[in-house]
């Protein structure tokens, strides 16, 4: 009689074990990396949080990605959704679509909702276009990238000068446009031997 008690003890221990065993490796959620999770640990002598070598990928329903990396991270300490991030590139990755590549020295990006604020020596590169600028917001919510201050669009045989761009990330429609009504888009034709 005492075998057969210990023999379901011993089986109800084993079972609890393996149950926590599973928990722990394939239903725990861990929001970060582990790999990352040492670096953001790390104070830095101003009380932020650094990253290097940092890599974030979105998936939506739709099967479109989004893929931001960085040199650099640092986290807001009042706001931990917040990465300020130093040399960065970006991709979207429309299925059934080619990709759009946004590259900049420094962003703020949320990591809640993935929106980004692109900043200093701005570029995007899609298809055969290239625009520059300043200043970029994507924002998700209304799945529109907004460059602006500064913005130069080159497409083959031409360019433009203007206050700001918007693309349509869905249907990547561009708008090109001035903010004052007083004042016109510069475009110049760049002939195949390089005269204007």
């Amino acid at each position: 009689m005492i075998r057969k008690i210990y023999t379901q003890l011993f089986l109800i221990i084993l079972l609890a074990v393996i149950t926590l065993f599973l928990f722990f490796k394939y239903f725990k959620k861990t929001n970060i990396d582990d790999n990352l999770r040492g670096n953001i640990e790390q104070p830095i002598n101003s009380g932020e949080s650094l990253i290097e070598n940092l890599k974030y990928l979105s998936t939506d329903k739709e099967g479109n990605e989004y893929k931001i990396e960085a040199k650099k991270g640092n986290i807001d300490k009042d706001n931990p959704d917040i990465i300020y991030l130093e040399n960065v590139v970006a991709i979207i990755l429309l299925k059934n679509s080619e990709y759009i590549s946004i590259k900049s020295n420094f962003a703020k990006y949320n990591s809640k909702n993935f929106d980004t604020l692109f900043n200093d020596a701005v570029s995007v590169d899609y298809e055969d276009h290239l625009l520059t600028g300043n200043f970029l917001d994507l924002s998700f919510e209304n799945n529109l990238v907004s460059i602006y201050d500064n913005v130069q669009y080159l497409s083959g045989f031409s360019s433009l000068s203007a206050d700001k761009a918007e693309i349509d990330i869905l249907n990547k429609k561009t708008k090109i446009f001035m903010e004052s009504p007083g004042k016109k888009v510069l475009i110049k034709n760049i002939s195949k031997n390089g005269n204007n």
